[in-house]
Parts: C-alpha cells; structure tokens; sequence
C-alpha cells in the first residue's frame, strides 16, 4: 500500500511524544479494545454521522471525490470522561461496498467491526501534535471541552480492497495531558 499525501502530512516523530503517550499512540492492534481494558465504563458518544467535506490535510487522499464524503465524529469515554475524540471518513462508494458497515455501527466503537474483518487491513500509523489551527482539535474542544494548548494524534488508513477509510484518533487532557 503507497504511502499517502494526507498521511505524509503527519509524520512528527514519536519520539517527540509524551513518553506516556507514546504506547497509546504506537498501539498496532484495536485502541477501542486498549482503552476497554484500561479505563472503567467504557462507551462511544456519536457526535455526528453525515456527509461532510474533508479537511485540507485529508484532501488528498479522497482527491477524486467532489462531493462530501461520509463521516463519524465520536468521543471515546471512561465514566463519561472523554478520552479520545474519533474523526473517520470515506467515500460514498467505499460506504456502499468495503465500509457498508460504517453506517450501521450506531453507538457501537468502529475499531471492534474493523478489527473483527480479516479482509481490512491497516496502514502505518502516522502522528502528529494538533492545536487550535487544526480543524480536529477545534472540533476536539467543542465536544469534550477545555484541552490542552496542544494535542497528539495519530491516522491510519484502512482498506478493504480498494476500498479506503482514514480514521484519526486525538488523544485528550486529561487523562492523556500531553501540553509540552
């Protein structure tokens, strides 16, 4: 799988991560399935589920779609604290075919249907530190409230076949306090 544009973009180093974060963000396997077994009352707040254009820095992977692509916008929680805040998107088509799933998970964590398909595979992690000019972060910040000046995130792309769906994961303050 080629490397893509909108992945490239976020290459900050992981090493300049928290160090606490740092095994958050590198997780390989299901974060929903990580933060189960981390944080007590797991749950999934869906914020909103539409058709909604990308973002500048996701633009180039869906370059070929004119119109707005479909999205989920959750917040992760422990107790009802938000914990991660969740942005995934896809094209129409890929919601038809590969990802039809997408539009029937409800209140349901993605990660548990993405992982659970032996046909999806997963790109390389990519990370990047966010803050109040990144359209996530603001987002971010509506829905979980006051947050660091500055917050790590990490993207990967999912395929099912040529199918594809960027999924992107900011980790929130607290209890991922990551301001340095």
């Amino acid at each position: 799988m080629p490397p893509s544009l909108a992945i490239n973009f976020w290459r900050s180093p992981l090493l300049k991560s928290p160090r606490e974060l740092r095994p958050w963000l590198s997780e390989r396997g299901s974060l929903t399935q990580r933060l189960i077994s981390h944080f007590p009352s797991f749950s999934v707040k869906v914020l909103r589920q539409g058709f909604y254009a990308a973002h500048l820095d996701e633009q180039a992977l869906f370059r070929n779609e004119k119109a707005h692509l479909a999205t989920r916008e959750v917040l992760l929680c422990s107790a009802g604290q938000p914990v991660v805040f969740a942005h995934s998107i896809t094209t129409r088509s890929s919601l038809k075919r590969g990802f039809h799933l997408l539009g029937r998970t409800g209140s349901r964590p993605l990660g548990a249907l993405l992982f659970a398909d032996p046909k999806i595979k997963r790109s390389a992690l990519s990370y990047c530190k966010i803050d109040h000019r990144h359209p996530l972060w603001r987002k971010a910040v509506r829905a979980a409230g006051p947050q660091a000046a500055s917050l790590w995130a990490r993207r990967s792309i999912f395929y099912s076949g040529q199918d594809q769906l960027l999924v992107t994961e900011v980790f929130l303050s607290p209890p991922f306090h990551h301001d340095a």
